[in-house]
C-alpha cells in the first residue's frame, strides 16, 4: 500500500510536469475549470459542466507595460494551493434574503521568464465557474490589456447587447457564427449550447475598467477588453483583475436563481443594516419632467404612496424648475424641509437625486449628502456615469463608503452593468443599466416591448436589482407601449428591484382595479423559485416575502398556456386571486378572479394573450 501511494504520488507529478493540466471541480462534481499550458508556455483554460465542454481550449494571460509583468508565454507551472468556502451570509436586497457561498477554490502558480508570479485563482460551484488573475507586482504597473479568450461552439445561441456607454440597449438572440461584423457587446452575455445554458459577466470590479467583449465577424472566439476608456490603465501593487464569471445549468432557471456575482464579491463590513430599508417608491419625474420643482405637486405623490403603503418616495432635488440636467435651484429652496417632514408624519422616506458631474469630488459629495441629512433625505439616486472606466468603478466605491457613513442609501442611474457590489455596499439599492418604462415618455425611441422584458429576467436581472421604473399602466401619445395591462402589472413581481420606482401618475395607480394588490408589491424577497420561461418568449417566476408567495408571469408575442405547479407552496389548502388579461379590453383593465381551496399538488393553467401576462396572489 505504500510503495503503491509512492508510485501514484511519482505518476501524479510526471503527468503534471507533461502536460500542466490542473482544475477545479464543484461541490456536486458538475462544473469543472481546467488549466493548461501549451508548449511554447502559454497558458489556456476549458469548462465542463455534467460532462459536456462548454467553453473550449481559450488563450489566458496578462500583458503589461513593463515586460517583466508580461504573462503571455514562457510560462511555467509552480504551485498549487486550495481551500473550501462554505459561507451564508445575508443581505437586504435581492432574490433571496439568505445567501449561500459554497465551492471549492484552487489557486494556479505560473512564472514567467522574468521569474514573475502570475496566480490563477479559479473557483467552481454549482451554479458556475469563475476565475481571476493575481499579480505580484510591488509597484504600480500600466496593464496593456488581457489575452483571454472564450471560445464556444459555431452555433451557440447567443442573447447579449451591443456596446453602448448606458447599457439601455436590447438582448437580441443570434447564432454567434453568424455575426458578420465587428463589435463590441456588453456583459452579460445569455448563451445556449447542446442544452446547456451559460450566462458570462465579471465579478468584483473596484479598481480597474471593467471588461467588455469583442468578436470578429463568423468567429466563435470572444475576446476579453477593457472598456474604451481606458484600454490601458495603471495598476496599483498586488493587482488583482475582476472574476471572469460564468453561471451554468441544464434548465434556465439555474440562471436565473443564481446569486454567484453577489458570493464572489468581498463581504460588507457594515457592523449595523438596519438602516437599510429597501421599499416601493412614488416615481413623479415620469409623469410630469417639472413635477420635482413643486411641493404640493410632490406631496401629492407622497400622499399616493402613504395611501398604496408604500415606502418611498423619490424627489429628484437637482432637478427643480428643469427637466433632465441639474442645477443648483435647490440649495436656496426652502420647501423641502417642509416636504421630508410631511412625508414622515406619514411614514414615507425621501431620497434624492444628482448627478456626477457635482458629486465627483470630495468636497461635492460632503457638500450634496450632508445638506441632504440635514433637509431630512435618506438617500440619493446618482445619474449620467455612463462609464465603465477605472475612475467611474472607484467612484462608486468611494460614493457608497462615503453615503454609508450618513446612514444614507444609494442608486445609480445612467449606469452601468451590476457587478456584485451590493455584497459589499448593501446600501446600494439597484442600478439602472436597463432600457426601461422611461422610453415610453422619448417620442421617436424604440421603447420597451414584450420581447425585451421576456429577455431581462435571463440576462439584466440576473445579476442584480433592476431600476426599470415599472408598471406604466398609462399609455403614453409619445410611445405607446403595447403590452396589455396585466404584464405592466406583472412586473413589479417578475423583475427585482431593491427600490421599486413605481412611474405612473396618481390616478393609475388610485383607481385601478388592481389596486389591492399593488399595496401587496415588495422589493426584497426571501425566496425564489423559477417556474418556466424562455429567452423573448415567456417568463414566469415564483417570489416569496415572510411566508406569503406571489407568482408572476409575462409573455412576448404568442399567445400561450402557462403552467403553474404549485409545489412550492406549504401543505394545505390556498387561496388564489389571479390578476390576468381582460381579452377585447387588455390594453386598459385587468381581469380578476378568486379561486379558493387549492392545494399544493394542483397545476393551474394560465392562459396568457399575446405581450401579456399575469400574477398570482397566493393567500
Amino acid at each position: 500500500m505504500k510503495y503503491t501511494a509512492i508510485i501514484w504520488g511519482v505518476l501524479l507529478f510526471l503527468c503534471s510536469a507533461c502536460e500542466q493540466k490542473t482544475e477545479v471541480t464543484s461541490p456536486d462534481g458538475r462544473n469543472k475549470l481546467m488549466l493548461m499550458l501549451d508548449e511554447s508556455g502559454s497558458l489556456y483554460y476549458q469548462i465542463f459542466s455534467g460532462g459536456n465542454e462548454i467553453v473550449r481550449s481559450s488563450l489566458m494571460g496578462v500583458v503589461a507595460e513593463n515586460g517583466k509583468y508580461c504573462f503571455d508565454s514562457g510560462l511555467v507551472y509552480v504551485d498549487q494551493t486550495g481551500r473550501t468556502i462554505n459561507e451564508t451570509y445575508t443581505l437586504p436586497t435581492g432574490k433571496r434574503s439568505e445567501y449561500v457561498n459554497k465551492s471549492n477554490e484552487r489557486t494556479f502558480v505560473y512564472k514567467n521568464a522574468a521569474g514573475q508570479l502570475l496566480k490563477v485563482v479559479c473557483r467552481a460551484y454549482d451554479d458556475g465557474v469563475a476565475f481571476r488573475y493575481e499579480l505580484g507586482n510591488q509597484e504600480p504597473v500600466t496593464i496593456r490589456h488581457e489575452l483571454t479568450e472564450c471560445t464556444l461552439s459555431d452555433e451557440t445561441h447567443t442573447w447579449m447587447m451591443d456596446w453602448i456607454k448606458d447599457y439601455e440597449n436590447f438582448y437580441p438572440e443570434r447564432v454567434l457564427d453568424t455575426i458578420t461584423r465587428p463589435t463590441e457587446f456588453l456583459f452579460p452575455v445569455l448563451t445556449l449550447q447542446d442544452k446547456q445554458w451559460m450566462l458570462m459577466t465579471e465579478a468584483e470590479v473596484y479598481f480597474m475598467p471593467a471588461m467588455h467583449l469583442s468578436k470578429e465577424p463568423k468567429s466563435a472566439t470572444f475576446h476579453y477588453v477593457y472598456a474604451p476608456e481606458d484600454s490601458a490603465f495603471v495598476a496599483e501593487p498586488s493587482f488583482k483583475t475582476s472574476w471572469k464569471t460564468f453561471i451554468m445549468g441544464q434548465n434556465i432557471g439555474d440562471i436565473v436563481e443564481s446569486s454567484l456575482v453577489e458570493n464572489l464579491n468581498p463581504s460588507t463590513d457594515f457592523s449595523d443594516m438596519d438602516w437599510i430599508k429597501p421599499g416601493v417608491a412614488a416615481f413623479p419625474w415620469w409623469g410630469n419632467y417639472l413635477a420635482n420643482s413643486y411641493i404640493d405637486t410632490l406631496k401629492m405623490y407622497v400622499d399616493l404612496a402613504a395611501e398604496m403603503k408604500w415606502e418611498w418616495l423619490e424627489f429628484d432635488v437637482s432637478l427643480i424648475n428643469t427637466p433632465f440636467h441639474s442645477s443648483k435651484e435647490w440649495e436656496d429652496v426652502t420647501w423641502i424641509p417642509e416636504l421630508t417632514a410631511y412625508a414622515k408624519e406619514k411614514n414615507i422616506l425621501v431620497y434624492g437625486w444628482d448627478e456626477i458631474k457635482v458629486l465627483d469630488n470630495e468636497a461635492g459629495r460632503d457638500f450634496v449628502f450632508d445638506r441632504y441629512k440635514e433637509m431630512g433625505l435618506d438617500g440619493i439616486k446618482i445619474d449620467y456615469i455612463d462609464s465603465d472606466s477605472k475612475y467611474a468603478m472607484m467612484f462608486r466605491d468611494t460614493a457608497c463608503a462615503e453615503a454609508a457613513k450618513r446612514k444614507m442609501m444609494v442608486s445609480f442611474h445612467g449606469e452601468t452593468l451590476p457587478r456584485g457590489h451590493r455584497r459589499r455596499y448593501p446600501n446600494i439599492m439597484t442600478n439602472e443599466g436597463v432600457r426601461g418604462a422611461e422610453y415610453y415618455t422619448f417620442k421617436g425611441a424604440q421603447s420597451p416591448d414584450s420581447r425585451h422584458n421576456c429577455t431581462l429576467p435571463f440576462t439584466r436581472n440576473v445579476v442584480g436589482s433592476m431600476d426599470y421604473t415599472p408598471v406604466t399602466f398609462t399609455i403614453r401619445d409619445e410611445n405607446p407601449r403595447t403590452t396589455t395591462y396585466a404584464h405592466e402589472l406583472a412586473l413589479a413581481f417578475a423583475f427585482e428591484s431593491g427600490w421599486i420606482c413605481m412611474a405612473d401618475r396618481p390616478a393609475a395607480y388610485l383607481n385601478s382595479p388592481a389596486r389591492p394588490l399593488l399595496e401587496k408589491i415588495e422589493a426584497a424577497w426571501d425566496q425564489i423559485h423559477f417556474i418556466d420561461g424562455f429567452p423573448g418568449e415567456y417568463f414566469c417566476v415564483a417570489r416569496c416575502k415572510a411566508g406569503k408567495w406571489f407568482v408572476a408571469g409575462i409573455n412576448g408575442g404568442q399567445k400561450r398556456r402557462i403552467k403553474v405547479p404549485l409545489s412550492f407552496l406549504d401543505k394545505g389548502q390556498h387561496t388564489i386571486t389571479l390578476y390576468a388579461d381582460k381579452e377585447g379590453n387588455e390594453l386598459h383593465d385587468v381581469r380578476i378572479e378568486t379561486f379558493p381551496e387549492i392545494s399544493e399538488k394542483e397545476v393551474l393553467e394560465i392562459d396568457v394573450l399575446p405581450h401579456g401576462g399575469f400574477v398570482l396572489d397566493i393567500d
